[in-house]
């Protein structure tokens, strides 16, 4: 298939298919936009468009650490996906032991604490936490939010973890109790809840993607058992259900966005506030199967991603047809408005070229001529 980009962003296509086994073609497109320079400035696109993931990525080894960036090409998504992955920074540039820090994005929004780096001490019986550390700039992830696998018992060979949040920090067993004292509290919690037990349940808290099988995801992912194995593999089971495909936590998810929302960012920026309203989010998409439209509509933005540390963030747009026969069925794309060679060469039947398209030599001669 053959994309026709009018707007520089990275697109691609690929495969997908859903429960009933039907395929399908995915084309994904990413946009990259710069926050303003100044106060209630414009956003812009930004030069430095950041590439399409293509696999997940995590803070350290994947499995044992915190996702960082999920891959770009979900099959589809009922929902919008607000994802950030930033730090906490002090306001004022004076450091403190606690901030505040939140996104709002239109009706959306989502607040927790952040603090500095604290471990758990005893008291007699019981435990408490040290004195947070003060800081200027907290980094902060599902890593450092509560949670975590208790391998506090070097001899324990099957150590327990938080459902919750495995790859986090605080939590242990009852059973560890003795081996607790100096184990690291979270730096994350939810505004209003304190943690004051390792032994608690408490929410983990950050921007970040969600485990792919952790509680208010995998329940999405379907059942794998004997009757899947003997009579469904390797498609997928009848009740997976595509809100799977949602990489942000339940909190993190919202309504499509169409374009003017106010976006305020509170301490994650060494500004202490961001605040703009988002560029328009439509874009015009066309799939072509041979010479007829199979798609051709505005699409709204299923993604947004928040690279707070570089003050960019991304829109991703997906686009996603029933394939009947071959993939080869497909031949163009057009993503955002065509040009008027692009509808000239539609109408005529011709094949359409671009000159930045042709080789280098033949564009000398042309100049030459």
């Amino acid at each position: 298939m053959k994309i026709w980009n009018q707007t520089s962003y990275p697109t691609e296509f690929t495969m997908g298919m859903d429960k009933a086994g039907h395929e399908y073609v995915v084309v994904v497109v990413k946009g990259t936009f710069d926050f303003p320079q100044t106060p209630g400035g414009a956003v812009r696109k930004s030069p430095v468009q950041m590439p399409l993931v293509m696999a997940d990525t995590h803070t350290g080894a994947p499995g044992f650490s915190a996702p960082l960036w999920e891959t770009d090409f979900a099959f589809r998504k009922p929902r919008c996906d607000v994802i950030a992955n930033g730090c906490a920074y002090a306001p004022g540039g004076r450091p403190a032991e606690r901030v505040t820090v939140g996104i709002k994005l239109g009706n959306w929004s989502k607040v927790f604490d952040v603090l500095g780096d604290r471990e758990w001490r005893a008291l007699g019986p019981v435990f408490a936490a040290s004195a947070p550390q003060p800081f200027l700039r907290q980094p902060f992830s599902y890593d450092t939010a509560w949670g975590g696998t208790d391998r506090l018992d070097p001899n324990d060979k099957l150590p327990a973890s938080y459902r919750q949040n495995p790859v986090g920090t605080g939590w242990a067993r009852t059973g560890n109790q003795r081996l607790v004292p100096g184990l690291r509290l979270p730096n994350t919690q939810a505004t209003g809840e304190e943690v004051r037990s390792p032994f608690g349940d408490y929410r983990p808290m950050s921007f970040g993607p969600y485990g792919r099988a952790w509680p208010d995801r995998i329940e999405f992912g379907g059942t794998y058992d004997q009757n899947w194995i003997d009579n469904v593999f390797p498609f997928l089971p009848a009740d997976f259900d595509e809100r799977y495909f949602q990489m942000a936590p339940p909190d993190q998810q919202t309504n499509f966005p169409s374009g003017g929302e106010e976006v305020v960012i509170v301490n994650l920026t060494p500004s202490g506030r961001e605040s703009f309203r988002l560029p328009p989010t439509s874009l015009p998409i066309t799939l072509f199967r041979g010479d007829e439209k199979s798609f051709e509509r505005p699409v709204l933005p299923d993604t947004i991603l928040f690279d707070l540390e570089n003050r960019r963030f991304s829109f991703v747009w997906r686009v996603s047809q029933r394939i009947h026969r071959s993939i080869l069925d497909f031949s163009e794309c057009w993503i955002g408005p065509p040009t008027r060679g692009m509808l000239r060469a539609r109408v005529s039947g011709k094949r359409y070229i671009r000159l930045l398209d042709l080789p280098a030599r033949f564009n000398a001669e042309a100049d030459a001529a």
